[in-house]
């Protein structure tokens, strides 16, 4: 998409995402958005679907945007907020 370019996204199962898995149990990615934003991040839809449908039940959500939240309920509750600062 427009802002991941080149770099490795995971494209399997049906989904085309920017992020990385770290280990087999954490992975990495940048906010997920909705509205027009979706058109070039990550939409949320997109990353609850993934989520739910790769790790049912066996994931958290870290969020560590300070600039930025989201309804905690779309990923069903598992949300943890720890705010950083944007390095721009």
């Amino acid at each position: 998409t427009l802002v991941s370019k080149e770099k490795r996204r995971f494209a399997q199962d049906g989904f085309n995402l920017d992020l990385s898995y770290i280990t087999p149990r954490v992975i990495a990615m940048g906010f997920p958005s909705e509205g027009t934003e979706g058109v070039y991040r990550n939409p949320m839809s997109e990353v609850v679907s993934f989520l739910e449908n790769r790790h049912h039940g066996h994931y958290r959500v870290y969020n560590l945007c300070s600039e930025r939240s989201y309804d905690p309920s779309k990923f069903r509750g598992r949300v943890e907020v720890f705010p950083f600062d944007d390095h721009n």
